[in-house]
């Protein structure tokens, strides 16, 4: 775990994938998140069983994972700061992307990305406000 309590960055998560040579990137999590988006309500819209709904919340759930991704990549991208997001980490490219790749996995936990984005942005906000001096 890092020293700031959180157990991944997802700007880091999104910032790797941007550095190693996907320049396809925004791309796929756009896609990611209109197309599983997309499935889903049509899985959901014509749904016969519970296994169909539950494919259907399922890739809704997925692609809301796109999103928080897709912006951080866009912003990442514009402000053209993927190898300041990484920082020293890319001294050690190896272990770097074996971590990196682990932690995309949680991309499968439907609805995780986004809570985890909100978290990880009310912590930032909550930790700076709390060093400003009155």
């Amino acid at each position: 775990m890092r020293s700031d309590g959180a157990w991944i960055n997802l700007r880091k998560l999104a910032a790797i994938d941007l550095a190693f040579g996907s320049k396809v990137i925004i791309a796929e999590f756009a896609a990611g998140a209109l197309i599983c988006g997309a499935l889903g309500i049509l899985v959901l819209v014509q749904r016969e069983s519970f296994t169909e709904l539950v494919l259907g919340v399922y890739l809704i759930g997925l692609s809301t994972n796109y999103v928080p991704m897709l912006i951080y990549a866009i912003g990442i991208t514009t402000n053209k700061s993927t190898r300041a997001e990484l920082g020293q980490e890319l001294t050690d490219e190896p272990r770097v992307m074996a971590k990196y790749r682990r932690q995309s996995l949680l991309l499968l936990v439907p609805f995780l990305v986004p809570m985890l984005a909100l978290s990880q942005k009310h912590k930032k906000l909550w930790h700076h406000t709390d060093r400003v001096e009155p």
